[in-house]
């Protein structure tokens, strides 16, 4: 099987993460205070510090009276008095707008964490051992304004929550950034990018000093292996939104009214096929709309004669289309599953039915031919679109 009768690869493995531009100073100390104010009282105390060590070393006798005594007016409020060397601790204006660029973080204060977990729709109701277990590795991060907390095309490596402030949501388009929303307190970002395996979509930045929860994927992978209630929420979650990506935005259902999208998405039903497992078999006239949310799917051709047989895998965040009965033409290709697969499917019944109620549907092999790609006679593959931010 050659590459080029592949379908390509997830991005992940071809795409290059960017990094975000300002490095990570060390942490201060984990608190909820904006990181502006933390350096305004930290130099407060430096200079209160100078005063006292200058007081305790000023000339008390009589003969050293006429040395001229420094009163608070004299001293500059942006720094050490004028003449005076920096040591490591004094901080210059340009240091402290420099430091204001920098996101800095630390462990979160658990219930801080658990708060502001708890506020986040998909975790609503959990129990409040889920709860801690990850708010056990959670980090506080103080995002100053107008700092990326991520850029497109970073890895999905953790989700965030925010705590305090609002985050403006990115995407590069013609050279230049648009908005494409704000997020809030309480609200999640970064969660769908953990399940589809894919780079940041989009890039997120701070409107104003924020603060975010920052919850690494490793701990949530892990507490997904033993804690079923969460895995079926984000299980749930994952399906939700690929589904509401895919059919409410894809191009291939652009013909179709949002009333006929939202009953499209309510008939989708969840499928796990074990290895081996066929979906679909030559010969066979049917239609049929799947999504790969885990696994591979393997298509299969044999028909041709003498020749090696074709093969293709649909993987995560992919789907195929059969369509061939509304040709009347029987498939060729057999679809089956190689490992374990978990996808979302119409069958031949509902789709079927879908199409007899709204007539837009039936130009869906026309609108598969313009954006997706054509494997076989009415079967066509493609990407949801859906991004993993």
């Amino acid at each position: 099987m050659s590459d080029q009768e592949r379908l390509p690869e997830r991005s992940n493995r071809i795409r290059v993460a960017v990094p975000v531009s300002a490095p990570r100073p060390p942490v201060l100390k984990p608190s909820l205070i904006p990181f502006d104010v933390l350096q305004a009282y930290e130099r407060e105390v430096l200079l209160q510090q100078r005063e006292a060590e200058e007081r305790a070393a000023r000339p008390t006798t009589a003969e050293n009276e006429h040395v001229e005594d420094v009163s608070d007016a004299d001293i500059d409020d942006s720094g050490p008095m004028a003449g005076e060397a920096l040591d490591a601790r004094s901080l210059e204006p340009a240091s402290v707008e420099s430091a204001a660029n920098f996101i800095t973080e630390g462990p979160a204060d658990p219930e801080v964490a658990m708060l502001a977990l708890s506020q986040v729709s998909v975790f609503q109701g959990l129990p409040r051992a889920s709860l801690e277990a990850m708010a056990r590795t959670a980090l506080q991060e103080e995002v100053p304004a107008g700092e990326y907390l991520f850029v497109e095309g970073d890895a999905a490596e953790s989700f965030y929550v925010v705590v305090d402030g609002t985050l403006e949501i990115l995407r590069k388009k013609d050279d230049r950034e648009v908005a494409l929303r704000h997020l809030g307190g309480g609200e999640a970002i970064g969660l769908f990018g953990l399940f589809s395996a894919q780079l940041r979509a989009a890039s997120a930045r701070a409107i104003g000093d924020a603060v975010v929860l920052e919850v690494p994927c490793a701990q949530l992978q892990r507490l997904l292996e033993s804690d079923d209630e969460l895995h079926n929420r984000l299980l749930r979650f994952y399906r939700e939104r690929i589904l509401e990506g895919f059919v409410g935005s894809s191009r291939v259902f652009a013909d179709v009214d949002s009333i006929a999208r939202a009953r499209i998405i309510g008939k989708f039903v969840q499928k796990n096929l074990s290895p081996g497992e066929t979906l679909m078999t030559p010969g066979e006239v049917g239609n049929l709309l799947a999504v790969v949310t885990h696994g591979t799917l393997v298509l299969e051709e044999r028909s041709r004669v003498a020749k090696e047989p074709r093969q293709f895998d649909v993987v995560d965040g992919q789907f195929v289309v059969c369509t061939s009965a509304l040709s009347g033409m029987p498939g060729r290709m057999r679809i089956y599953a190689e490992d374990q697969v978990s996808l979302v499917m119409l069958n031949h019944k509902d789709l079927t039915d879908l199409m007899r109620d709204y007539p837009a549907l039936r130009a869906l092999p026309t609108r598969l031919q313009q954006h997706a790609r054509s494997l076989d006679r009415d079967i066509f593959c493609g990407h949801t679109g859906v991004p993993g931010l």
